[in-house]
């Protein structure tokens, strides 16, 4: 009995003792709300939607009046793409007489698939253009008496592209265009005289580099061209093309660099693009292209047609004060002096076998010897020559008889020493005789031995 008191006694004890347990408490963490930040628009300075174009003269008028082999590219840029499939709104607006642009779409020899722009005729008020290839989105508005002007204002359909333009695109605003546009596939550059076309994904690879350089130094070199060529003064017929030139990436396997028609193009895939992407690449071969929309049918007969066209190329290098010139690294005067020692029934200048850059140093001593204005008066006479030749007897026999007497001097020993034949051998006896009968004085000097 006890026992058993002693035990209640000890439970009373310790429930006594027992504390009731504090619930749990059940820290809970909220997230901190964060912001919802306004969407930055970055503002790019990509074309105007609406501009003005005045009408002007075809190119075909223009190599017609300054006796080229090759029109420029007579149409405007606009700065903005149209997409395959995707219609388009565009309004015109006429200001002065009554004709009307065309619209192109697509950039000339830029892709193999579309090899020349499609063009869209355009009505006064809205358009509505849709185009299978889609492509960049030029304005072509000439007429042979040109005396129109219209509005143009793009509404809906249109992509901007990124766009520089000489004089009011800054290199910063180059760069946010290369970064933001992404869903076009060619951006432009666009200087005074010069188009520069080509891919976006160039573009990113060289976005850093300065753009105003290489459009200015493009312009520069069309401006030393036209000075070689005589296109100054002020008689109309010396004028400068008032087009200008394209210049663009082509994706055609089969080019390293060319020219022809309304433009010049230059390899993606073949190398040759690089040299129209910055200015320290805008070397020899863009002054030849460009040399191409200079040469002058009168007096480029078909063995000449990639020699004359260096001519333009020597005068830019000379304007740059690039030494040693390419004739003197290439050693082609002394494979011009190996090729004037042969025997003289050897001697044919028209021959495959006299290479294009012997030929050349031919044209280069003239230089040499009577000045830069030899050349440019050679144009000057070929922009006037009311009936121009168009065989390659006829344009051998008006270079020749044109150098005597541009000179001032019978030239006949130092042709003769060239290999100048004709197809016959008595026209070519002809040729010389009428050098003889022009009664001027000989050079002083043998003008074979000139180099530079």
């Amino acid at each position: 009995m006890k026992v058993l008191t002693n035990l209640l006694f000890i439970l009373f004890l310790f429930n006594s003792c027992k504390k009731t347990a504090a619930p749990a408490t059940i820290q809970t963490t909220v997230p901190p709300v964060t912001p919802v930040q306004p969407t930055v628009k970055v503002e790019l300075k990509t074309a105007d939607s609406t501009i003005e174009i005045i009408e002007t003269v075809s190119g075909a008028k223009e190599a017609d009046r300054l006796a080229q082999n090759f029109r420029a590219s007579d149409f405007s840029t606009t700065g903005f793409y149209l997409p395959a499939f995707t219609p388009m709104e565009i309004e015109v607006t006429q200001i002065n007489g009554n004709s009307l642009p065309t619209l192109l779409v697509g950039t000339y020899s830029r892709y193999q698939s579309k090899w020349d722009p499609t063009s869209h005729s355009l009505n006064n008020g809205v358009n509505t253009i849709m185009d299978a290839s889609g492509g960049i989105i030029y304005l072509r508005f000439n007429n042979d008496n040109p005396s129109s002007k219209v509005k143009v204002r793009f509404i809906t359909g249109m992509k901007p592209i990124p766009y520089f333009q000489l004089g009011k695109t800054l290199q910063a605003d180059w760069v946010k265009m290369i970064d933001n546009i992404t869903d076009i596939p060619d951006v432009q550059l666009v200087g005074k005289k010069t188009i520069i076309t080509f891919s976006l994904a160039n573009a990113k690879l060289y976005k850093n580099d300065d753009q105003e350089a290489l459009i200015k130094k493009a312009d520069r070199v069309i401006a030393i061209e036209d000075s070689i060529s005589g296109l100054f003064g002020n008689d109309p017929i010396d004028k400068p093309n008032v087009h200008k030139y394209l210049m663009t990436e082509s994706d055609h396997p089969g080019y390293f660099m060319a020219a022809t028609f309304y433009r010049t193009w230059y390899g993606t895939t073949t190398g040759g693009v690089p040299a129209i992407l910055k200015a320290e690449n805008f070397s020899w071969g863009p002054w030849h292209e460009l040399g191409h929309m200079h040469q002058q049918s009168a007096w480029t007969w078909s063995e000449l047609t990639e020699v004359t066209v260096n001519i333009y190329s020597i005068a830019v290098e000379k304007a740059f004060g690039i030494t040693p010139t390419r004739l003197t690294s290439q050693n082609e005067w002394n494979n011009a002096s190996t090729y004037l020692a042969s025997a003289e029934g050897v001697r044919t200048y028209n021959a495959s076998s006299t290479s294009v850059w012997v030929r050349l140093c031919m044209f280069q001593q003239l230089k040499l010897a009577f000045g830069e204005n030899f050349y440019q008066e050679l144009h000057r006479q070929a922009r006037r020559e009311t009936i121009k030749p168009t065989t390659t007897d006829a344009k051998m026999r008006w270079f020749m008889l044109k150098a005597c007497s541009i000179s001032g001097k019978n030239l006949s020993l130092f042709f003769k020493k060239w290999g100048m034949n004709l197809s016959s051998q008595s026209a070519t006896d002809g040729v010389f005789a009428e050098m003889a009968a022009l009664g001027l004085p000989s050079p002083v000097q043998d003008l074979t031995l000139l180099k530079d």
